[in-house]
């Protein structure tokens, strides 16, 4: 199975043993893990600020970073949760 990794902007920034430990779990289970790199924020902390416009271009941008991926895991479930409210959104 290959897993992308959803490593979300606050793991990246403050946590990011925390995306190296998913990764080593998620290989020790027998999964291909990828990171695309050009992942960012989800845009959950400017859209739910009201912001949606402005959310809308890193939305844009997270879909492109995902389009090819079978399965995302991410450590957040606040920002997993944002992913899956784009086809609303949007």
């Amino acid at each position: 199975m290959k897993v992308t990794i959803f490593s979300t902007c606050l793991v990246d920034m403050m946590f990011p043993e925390v995306g190296k430990a998913m990764v080593e779990v998620l290989e020790r289970f027998g999964c291909k893990t990828d990171l695309p790199g050009s992942q960012i924020c989800c845009g959950q902390p400017t859209y739910n600020s009201g912001y949606h416009k402005d959310s809308r271009a890193s939305m844009i941008n997270q879909i492109k970073a995902f389009k090819n991926a079978e399965y995302v895991v991410g450590p957040s479930g606040s920002c997993v949760a944002m992913l899956k409210e784009y086809k609303e959104i949007f």
